[in-house]
Formats: C-alpha cells, sequence, structure tokens
C-alpha cells in the first residue's frame, strides 16, 4: 500500500529485444526456473482470454502450487476499484467531485479547502500516513475507522489544494469512508454490490486475513537464493480501499476490460476519470509509450507485487499479481507486454 504509482511507460529504456522464439509460456516459465517471480498473469483481448498462466507455489511449507485461480493481496490496484465506487456514486447524484471534505470528515486539516477531486487526483496536500515511522507494524494490527482518522488528521496539510501531485494513500481511505457515508454499506459491502457481483468475480473479496485454506498466497522474499515467507502481515481493516481488495489476475483483467469498455461507467465518467493531471487520473496513471495509450495502477503490500494496465489500441488487458518478486515488477511487465505484442503479430 505504502508505494506509489510506477509509469510503466516513462521508462528511458525501449523494449528489451528478446529473440522470436521466445514467448510467454517460456518467459514465465524462466522466472519460475530462476526463482524471479511467483505468482499468475493474465491477458484478456476483446474481453476473451488470450493467456494465463500460474508459476511457483501459494504456500512452500504447504507444499501448495499456484494456480490461475489462487488469490493475492493486489495492494493500490485497489485504488482503481474505489476510483471507479465513487465516479459511479457521482453518476447517481449522490456526490459531487465539487462536494468538499469538511462535509464528511471536518477534522481533517484544510478539509473545507479540499474536494472529492483533489483527493482522487492525488492533489489534496493530505498527509500520506504509510510515511509515518513504523507505521508497517502499526498497520499490522485491526484499526478502526476512529483510529485511521485520528491518524490522519494528526498532520498537518503538506500543500495548497490542487496546487501539485503527491500521492497519498490518505486519500482513498477518506474516499471509502465518505462512500460508507453516502451509500450506508460498509466498503466491503459496497465494492462486492458494485463491482465483485456486477462481474461475477468469483475469486476477488475485500479487507480479509490470508487464509490458506481458500487458496490464497502466502508472500515471499528472497534472500541467498531462496524464498522466505513473510509472516507479519498488514491487516486490512485500515488499508480500506487504498489497499484492501484481495484478487488475482484473471479476475482483474477482468475488472480492468470492463471499467475500459464501459460496463462500469458512462463514456463520461471513463472520460474524466482518464483525463490525467501530471499522468495522474482518477486511481488510474495515464501514460503514452511508443505512440501507444497505456492506463494501469501498481500495487504493493508486505511482499505482494501487482501491476494491471489496459491498452485500448489492443483492447487487451495485462495483469500481473506475484506473491514474490526478485527485481524490478515494472520490468517483468514490460516483457510480457513486449512478447504479448509480438504474438498480436505473429497472428496478424
Amino acid at each position: 500500500m505504502k508505494k506509489a504509482f510506477i509509469f510503466l511507460f516513462v521508462i528511458t529504456y525501449s523494449f528489451i529485444n528478446y529473440s522470436q522464439n521466445q514467448n510467454l509460456d517460456n518467459l514465465l516459465s524462466n522466472y519460475e526456473n530462476d526463482n524471479e517471480a511467483m505468482g499468475t498473469v493474465s491477458i484478456l483481448k476483446n474481453g476473451n482470454e488470450f493467456f494465463t498462466k500460474a508459476i511457483g507455489y501459494s504456500n512452500i511449507e504447504l507444499n501448495k502450487k499456484n494456480n490461475v485461480e489462487t488469490k493475492f493481496r493486489i495492494g493500490s490496484i485497489s485504488k482503481t476499484f474505489t476510483a471507479t465506487i465513487i465516479l459511479q456514486l457521482v453518476e447517481e447524484g449522490k456526490l459531487s467531485l465539487d462536494n468538499y471534505l469538511h462535509q464528511y470528515f471536518p477534522e481533517i486539516p484544510n478539509s473545507k479547502r479540499i474536494t472529492i477531486s483533489n483527493m482522487l487526483y492525488h492533489r489534496s496536500g493530505i498527509y500520506n500516513i504509510t510515511s509515518e515511522n513504523n507505521f508497517e507494524a502499526w498497520i499490522s494490527k485491526p484499526r478502526s475507522k476512529k483510529e485511521m482518522l485520528t491518524k490522519i488528521k494528526g498532520y498537518k496539510s503538506l500543500f495548497k489544494p490542487d496546487s501539485k501531485t503527491e500521492y497519498s494513500n490518505s486519500n482513498y481511505i477518506l474516499l471509502s469512508y465518505i462512500a460508507e457515508d453516502v451509500d450506508k454499506q460498509t466498503f466491503r459491502e459496497i465494492v462486492q454490490k458494485r463491482i465483485i457481483t456486477k462481474l461475477d468475480l468469483t475469486n476477488t473479496d475485500f479487507g480479509k486475513d490470508i487464509d490458506f485454506t481458500k487458496n490464497e498466497a502466502m508472500c515471499y522474499y528472497p534472500e541467498n537464493g531462496a524464498w522466505q515467507p513473510i509472516t507479519f502481515h498488514t491487516n486490512l481493516t485500515g488499508t480500506m480501499g487504498a489497499g484492501g481488495i484481495i484478487s488475482n489476475a484473471k479476475d482483474i483483467s477482468v475488472f480492468y476490460n470492463a471499467l475500459f469498455t464501459g460496463k462500469l461507467l458512462s463514456k463520461k465518467s471513463l472520460q474524466l476519470m482518464t483525463t490525467p493531471k501530471e499522468e495522474m487520473g482518477m486511481g488510474i496513471s495515464v501514460n503514452n509509450f511508443n505512440g501507444l495509450t497505456v492506463y494501469g495502477h501498481d500495487g504493493a503490500i508486505d511482499a505482494f507485487r501487482s501491476m494491471a494496465v489496459y491498452i485500448p489500441k489492443f483492447k487487451s488487458a495485462i495483469v500481473l499479481t506475484l506473491n514474490a518478486s526478485s527485481g524490478p515488477t515494472g520490468k517483468k511487465l514490460l516483457q510480457i507486454v513486449e512478447l504479448y505484442m509480438q504474438a498480436l503479430n505473429k497472428n496478424n
């Protein structure tokens, strides 16, 4: 949850040129054999499955391997879900992007000047509480709404709202509480009703502890050539809409495809969401790479790493969810995208 957007396609090097004999299946197998990653990949084109694969173990200690249904914590990709929900509430007339935070949480510093839009764009000036020293230890325990609000209001506003962009998880924690106030349900119920049930996302849930009996993955970090488990986990009761969703690559690719093909938001709302300010849209990054418009978000929570992108030109959603990773996750996604594009060229 602490990690900000990674602008995958604003990178100083081009796609790495792999052999034409390389393919997606081989690439993922190499990640597994070389101890570079464990997790799942899903690619949808025109809403149909193009490629899916699972590698490595969901739980090494229990000798359980990942499969395409295995669930992972997806960290800040949760923000795309939250922004979608907020824009749905706006469409329904229950909320306005021009509403001030003061209307909901007047105790937050500068709340009379901070709008819903400012928070969606990370232009509010609200301090990012995940930057606080020892926050990881604090958030490992269940945290109530009152405790989270007390933590957020304890810091002064960092800058004048809408004067610049600065990533803050606090924005999306507050937005999910606002959604609860407006919709008169828990955020888990809201996510379930507005997205999970609507899209039949059978492997997506919100705000729960890891349950190994339900095909949910443990996360690992590399040490001395082997994967070591991280047993000290974030408690998702506090992360809310900033990082509280559990899912997998297959479900996220379905969600991203649905979002960008008008199944969750109107054309007007989607245009608002994807109109960037300093390369940030609402709950999404907006980038241009070699003439391609690319929408996406990354996620990092504990040792889980995830990335999701949608490329309109190819009508394709590409998602990577990992419970172990050695080296930059963005580079892995770039490799996957390159080989996907090579595969498309061969099929044309």
